[in-house]
């Protein structure tokens, strides 16, 4: 590619950026649908008492508690499942914009643009802080850990009205499942950044 005519040089790296960036779009966009997931499993959290209620009479030999305690670790850990799946999907469109900005410089260099031109610098610009700020700081900070206290805080409150050993082992268990997610998804980030993006 170095011997390349340099329109013909463009023409190309803009045309494996499109690509690139179509697949990364295409990723982002299936992560937003897990949300979907993450809403239903929110709904059911909300109504699974009354749902165990229903359903214990058809099952004399289990206890209530029990019932109720196993219904909400099922959901938290499909919960677990769709999380961590979404940081699969994270640490793929983070190697997308990791390989894009790549694009960008080269394609900035074709261009004769100068370092603080805005062209192309959709994805380089993932580094500035008031991206960081604003995306990983603020708004994704704030759904995660919101996300984890409506997880961990209604179905603890609930069990502990029903059994107390109960409501303290799921505690302990979601508390674990949110902190493990956490230090993976740090990692996956470090992966691609310096920047801190959640503290």
């Amino acid at each position: 590619m170095m011997d390349t005519d340099p329109t013909k040089r463009l023409e190309i790296l803009y045309r494996e950026y499109v690509r690139l960036n179509d697949k990364a779009e295409d990723l982002i966009k299936s992560t937003y649908d897990d949300f979907k997931s993450l809403g239903v499993v929110g709904a059911v959290i909300i109504i699974w008492k009354p749902i165990s209620e229903f359903i214990l009479p058809a099952i004399p030999r289990l206890e209530s508690s029990l019932f109720l305690f196993l219904g909400f670790l099922s959901l938290l850990t499909i919960l677990g499942l769709v999380a961590f799946t979404n940081l699969i999907k994270q640490s793929y469109s983070w190697y997308f914009v990791y390989n894009l900005q790549a694009y960008e410089v080269e394609i900035k260099k074709e261009l004769k643009e100068l370092d603080g031109s805005q062209v192309f610098n959709f994805n380089t610009g993932k580094e500035e802080s008031r991206f960081i700020i604003a995306s990983y700081r603020l708004a994704f900070r704030s759904f995660i850990f919101s996300t984890a206290a409506f997880v961990t805080l209604i179905p603890f409150i609930i069990l502990c009205y029903s059994n107390i050993l109960y409501a303290v082992f799921y505690f302990l268990m979601s508390v674990f499942g949110f902190l493990l997610y956490l230090q993976i998804f740090k990692r996956v980030l470090k992966q691609y950044s310096d920047s801190n993006f959640l503290w």
